[in-house]
């Protein structure tokens, strides 16, 4: 039961973070009661070609580097590698395939979880020495 009043809690506090409000154009600031009229589009989507589309998904995120984005690769990659989950893990022998048999996507999911967290670990960590 608690699990879902936790639940209905999250919904609750994520849904009220979102406010629909009409924007009013300058004229109607005085009449509250004019209607509002119908949304324009502000590009319609025909004049939008396919090199457009392209550039938008070439845009440079800055937070992201390749560097960064490699060293969480490393970080998942270490710790799904060297994991022990019930006395088993990879660096002890036990093969990829019992392992996967036995534990499944619990194990991969604990991996990666376990891996983010180190890997933004060891990003912060590296940003504050100046190696990144």
């Amino acid at each position: 039961m608690s699990l879902r009043c936790l639940a209905l809690l999250a919904f609750a506090s994520t849904a009220t973070a979102f406010v629909a409000t009409p924007m009013l154009s300058q004229r109607t600031h005085a009449v509250r009661s004019a209607p509002l009229a119908a949304p324009q589009m502000v590009v319609e989507p025909a004049g939008i070609d396919a090199a457009t589309q392209m550039l938008a998904l070439v845009l440079p995120i800055p937070a992201l580097t390749p560097q960064k984005g490699l060293l969480m690769m490393f970080c998942n990659i270490l710790i799904i590698s060297t994991m022990s989950i019930q006395g088993k893990s990879l660096a002890n022998g036990t093969p990829h395939d019992e392992m996967v048999e036995s534990f499944g996507i619990t194990w991969l999911l604990a991996g990666t979880s376990l891996g983010h967290i180190v890997g933004a670990g060891a990003i912060l960590g590296c940003q504050a020495a100046g190696f990144l």
